[in-house]
């Protein structure tokens, strides 16, 4: 798809239509009229088109990424919000450090597993803000379950998938329900997913009753979400969403980094030896060098650019009619910032199919600052979405992008893989790397991943050590909701 949406911009302008079913598409293709739809009349394209399959059906409209503009996701934002700020991702760094620095010794004792070891790390992150508890390794049944979910989360929302949700009004036909099995299979997605986010919330809450519950945010809304005016399956799915938006999409950024850096081996020397010199080689890079590592900071807005989170744009639907530049936009339109179009338009970006991350030096604002400006077109890019529905782990998704691509650079050598006859094995860079499915997850790949030097791996060992004496405290987080 990206192809194709790529091309369309190119031929049709900054807006055009597509029909799908009886639904309208309205595409976006510049950052200025993203801004001016999505921010500046957020009030109008805030909301979500109808979705009998992916939301009624398979999360029981319980999954707030598919919920339509109204009170519950206001609510339920709200929520997701107190817990995501950037004062409260900043508390998190206890968390993402300690994370951060078991995946450098699961790089150390298993470089090939690199992909799952940074599933691991996202996972374990989210799962200690969300209920308290760690991940502390890949293969296990936490794991497993928490991205079977996910599996079914893209099977719900890959376009074309499910002919009800083009045809919203066939989910009150009884002919086509006789006939089709989409409210089977949504069933079982909802029974599936249900029992996954019930039993971590019931855990919890057997742990609230006998005074073992850790400190977590989970903790606090089992004895407050009644008060919020939610049931406990809301809840218990309010849980499971931000679980849901931490796990995938940081590690698939991370891995998409990874991948990207093998097309451009200079970016890593040059990222290292930025990295050299500002952190120096007897320590690992912490929160504070981000300011004076302009280098790795550009890796990662390259890596959004070039590899937004899902390979269709980021979608909003319309509560009212409304007219942009002399066009009509009438109510329930689905607009879509075509950003695999605008991502790659050298008017903003020059020779956007090569992954420069030196193209970033001169910019100071970080990805929610960039969000927040006034101009539209002075925007890094839109992989986080806009409006009120930008994604609410912006601050934490950073600041694990962060300090994992520079902990990485610092600690290890990124090369391609080798064949048995010890050539390169070339890889694919283009999007058709990608998995199938809605999500922009590159499919599993060989990468060569060593320790730059035997006193690198010995800090990082060292570091690793210390930090297991020491655990983690994170008793100063004050959570509310």
């Amino acid at each position: 798809m990206p192809p194709i949406l790529q091309e369309w911009g190119k031929n049709y302008g900054e807006i055009f239509r597509t029909r799908a079913g009886t639904t309208d598409f309205i595409w976006l293709n510049s950052k200025e009229a993203v801004k001016e739809l999505f921010d500046r009349r957020s009030a109008i394209y805030s909301s979500r088109q109808p979705m009998p399959m992916a939301f009624d059906c398979a999360t029981g409209g319980k999954r707030i990424t598919f919920a339509p503009y109204g009170k519950h996701w206001r609510d339920s934002r709200a929520i997701f919000h107190k817990v995501l700020t950037k004062r409260m991702a900043d508390d998190y760094s206890v968390i993402q450090i300690f994370e951060a620095k078991q995946l450098s010794i699961d790089l150390l004792n298993n470089p090939k597993d690199f992909y799952m070891h940074n599933r691991r790390y996202a996972a374990s992150v989210i799962m200690q803000v969300t209920y308290g508890w760690r991940i502390p390794k890949w293969n296990c049944q936490e794991i497993r379950r928490i991205f079977e979910v996910l599996s079914r989360f893209v099977q719900c929302r890959k376009p074309g998938q499910w002919i009800v949700d083009v045809f919203p009004t066939l989910a009150r036909n009884p002919i086509f329900n006789f006939f089709s099995n989409w409210k089977r299979i949504g069933n079982e997605f909802h029974a599936l997913d249900d029992a996954t986010w019930m039993q971590f919330w019931d855990d919890m809450k057997q742990k609230v009753a006998d005074g073992t519950a850790p400190h977590c945010f989970g903790k606090i809304l089992q004895v407050s979400y009644e008060k919020q005016g939610l049931s406990e399956s809301q809840a218990a799915w309010i849980c499971g969403g931000l679980i849901e938006a931490g796990s995938e999409t940081t590690s698939a950024t991370l891995n998409n980094c990874l991948y990207l850096m093998l097309s451009n081996p200079d970016s890593v020397k040059s990222a290292q030896e930025e990295l050299d010199r500002v952190v120096g080689q007897d320590r690992t890079p912490t929160f504070e060098d981000e300011p004076n590592l302009p280098f790795v900071r550009g890796l990662i807005k390259e890596t959004l650019r070039m590899r937004p989170i899902n390979k269709f744009g980021n979608n909003h639907c319309t509560i009212e009619d409304d007219w942009y530049n002399g066009y009509f936009i009438p109510k329930g339109t689905v607009v879509m910032a075509n950003w695999w179009y605008i991502h790659y338009d050298p008017t903003y970006y020059p020779d956007p199919e090569k992954f420069l991350p030196r193209r970033w030096f001169d910019y100071p604002h970080s990805a929610a600052k960039a969000a927040a400006l006034p101009d539209g077109d002075q925007r890094d890019h839109l992989t986080y979405g806009g409006g009120r529905r930008i994604c609410a782990g912006i601050h934490l998704a950073e600041k694990s992008l962060f300090i994992n691509v520079a902990r990485i650079l610092w600690g290890f050598n990124i090369c391609l893989a080798k064949d048995e006859e010890g050539g390169d094995i070339e890889l694919d860079f283009s999007t058709q790397s990608l998995q199938k499915g809605s999500s922009s997850v590159t499919k599993p790949f060989p990468c060569d991943i060593k320790p730059r030097s035997q006193c690198h791996e010995n800090i990082m060992r060292e570091e690793w050590q210390s930090a297991k004496e020491q655990g983690i405290d994170f008793s100063h987080i004050k959570w509310s909701v």
